[in-house]
């Protein structure tokens, strides 16, 4: 299954070697997303995709869409997240 990476995503997000350092090391629900952090977005992004079997660069952009214009504020866990994107994936939004 292949991974995406930065130049798939549509919107804009912050790079710094800041960001970079906040990266996840070990895996949790209970990790904090920071929406505006790339390597955190694009992470969960493709975790999400391989756990969910999706593949196309399509699926990729609704779920970047969903949560860059749509998930609510409060979801900011990655448990929350995947559990919202899992209730409204199919729903039209």
């Amino acid at each position: 299954m292949s991974k995406f990476d930065r130049f798939s995503l549509r919107y804009t997000y912050s790079w710094s070697d800041t960001d970079k350092a906040k990266t996840h090391k070990h895996i949790t629900d209970d990790d904090i997303i920071d929406r505006n952090n790339g390597y955190q977005v694009l992470d969960f992004m493709n975790r999400f995709f391989e756990m969910s079997g999706l593949i196309s660069l399509d699926s990729f952009h609704r779920l970047e869409n969903l949560i860059y214009k749509h998930l609510p504020e409060k979801c900011v866990s990655r448990g929350d997240m995947k559990d919202w994107l899992g209730k409204n994936w199919n729903k039209r939004i």
